[in-house]
């Protein structure tokens, strides 16, 4: 239920005379935030409408008004304000808005109480969406695809008129959060259950960690085996059904990649979000408009045209916001070259996710199957007091077999009955992992050293969970510390 603040016929006609003044009296280089340019034209529109008591009286409600409809998202814009709020949809002016939210996701698209009050308002409000990310629609080219850019990002997909939708536009816009979540705060508790050793250093030997089986995504303990693997030469695949928060957890584990390391990210959509003190480079394809020009195509950048050039950036780590076409060579190539890669994809398993690979017109052969590292399976899953909420319910890695093909080894998995994930020790992670074992070789370590690497990670991200300090600031400091200072079990030298 959308609440506006109540207006009476005065401050109705005092909105309506601010308008047509700010239309007149705002210069085109006027500089500053929309709230500042509109706050300090909004005296002088008021005193030339002869309404400044009022203006001074109702300041900030008239305020919001002006800015809900000069800087926002006119109806819809209590909806975009609200964090939790994961995706708004409408699929005709006259049927009330839909929204899934984060808190309430077991509901799936609740109806809410506003409406577009006619077609023109909504194809107005398409228009103005197209012009705020750099593009245009219309009846000519009556789809819309674009990412709007702010606190947080806003990826909006709409239709014009009734060309291709019918009865008339309809209208999808999904949002990340402000701030991304974390991997320590997709592995908190949902009860607070944690209490571990507070240590001076990621290397003090007091380090200790106890798993429960109360997380949320994923466990602290899986957390930390993607750390592991993300120091390496590693390609992790994150596989999910629509909406499923795959983009959200590939967000989580590359921010915890080394600072000193180089990320290049390739996307169609803008949805990988990572925090500002990383290495990163972020490139996006750009698409022709059909029929706009017999040559337009010449200048079309493709996700496969992206990832080429990605890697001439020489990246540590080559991120594909979702594979799902011809680009898959590309990283299939990049997987042999001796790349890291991670990227989304959308299958219910790691089975499916390896069958879908192998089909048309993904592009890869039984020699890429093989240099994949791990696939972790995101799943919407509802707990026993009927809540809908999203698990890694499986972490499953592909073993080269002698034969010649692959075969497919489960690492973790979720507990539907109990809401849990297991295993929930090291040793018992490690004797499961064959990249592990593989880690272990390549540098001459022992199987402990692994084991006390991964228990050192496991042991500072609950310290991390332990906080409750889950910013993406507080974790890279952990990072860069854990980094420099180097692991439990590196330093033992074993």
């Amino acid at each position: 239920m959308v609440r506006l603040p109540p207006l009476d016929d005065a401050e109705r006609n005092a909105i309506d005379l601010l308008k047509t003044n700010l239309l007149h009296s705002v210069p085109s280089d006027a500089s500053g935030s929309p709230s500042e340019v509109i706050e300090q034209y909004m005296w002088s529109a008021a005193e030339a409408s002869g309404i400044l008591a009022l203006v001074e009286e109702k300041h900030d409600k008239l305020l919001y008004y002006l800015l809900k409809d000069f800087s926002g998202f006119w109806e819809l814009d209590p909806l975009v304000g609200d964090d939790g709020v994961e995706e708004i949809s409408v699929t005709r002016f006259d049927k009330p808005v839909r929204v899934l939210h984060r808190s309430f996701s077991e509901l799936a698209f609740m109806e809410t109480n506003v409406v577009f009050p006619s077609e023109a308002r909504l194809q107005a409000l398409i228009r103005r969406l197209a012009q705020l990310g750099g593009t245009t629609v219309s009846l000519a080219q009556p789809s819309l695809e674009v990412t709007l850019h702010g606190a947080s990002d806003r990826r909006v997909t709409a239709t014009l008129g009734d060309e291709i939708s019918r009865p008339g536009s309809t209208l999808a816009m999904r949002k990340q959060k402000e701030r991304p979540l974390t991997l320590s705060q997709l592995a908190a508790p949902e009860r607070s259950k944690w209490a571990p050793r507070a240590a001076s250093s990621a290397t003090d030997r007091s380090l200790s960690y106890e798993e429960v089986p109360a997380h949320k995504t994923l466990s602290v303990l899986m957390a930390a085996y993607f750390w592991l693997l993300l120091e390496r030469t590693t390609t992790v695949l994150v596989a999910g059904e629509t909406n499923s928060g795959k983009t959200t957890l590939m967000n989580a584990i590359l921010a915890l990649t080394n600072p000193r390391a180089k990320i290049v990210t390739a996307e169609d959509v803008l949805e990988i979000n990572l925090p500002g003190h990383l290495h990163w480079q972020r490139l996006k394809t750009r698409s022709h408009r059909a029929g706009v020009s017999p040559t337009s195509a010449r200048y079309e950048y493709t996700l496969q045209d992206l990832l080429k050039l990605a890697l001439r950036f020489s990246p540590t780590v080559l991120s594909l916001g979702e594979m799902r076409g011809e680009e898959s060579e590309t990283v299939a190539a990049a997987m042999t070259l001796g790349f890291s890669t991670m990227t989304t994809i959308h299958a219910e398993n790691a089975e499916r996710c390896i069958q879908r690979l192998t089909t048309p017109p993904m592009g890869f052969a039984e020699g890429h199957v093989r240099d994949i590292t791990a696939i972790a399976t995101m799943r919407k899953a509802t707990l026993s007091d009927g809540r809908v909420a999203r698990r890694v319910v499986s972490v499953d890695e592909v073993k080269p077999a002698d034969s010649g093909g692959h075969e497919v080894l489960n690492i973790f998995r979720y507990d539907y009955v109990t809401d849990s994930f297991h295993p929930t020790t090291p040793a018992e992670v490690v004797d499961r992992s064959y990249h592990l074992d593989q880690i272990a070789r390549g540098f001459g370590w022992t199987p402990g050293r692994v084991q006390a690497s991964l228990h050192a990670r496991a042991a500072a991200l609950a310290a991390e969970v332990g906080n409750a300090d889950f910013s993406p600031e507080s974790l890279s400091l952990m990072v860069k510390r854990f980094s420099e200072e180097g692991s439990l079990g590196e330093l033992d030298g074993k």
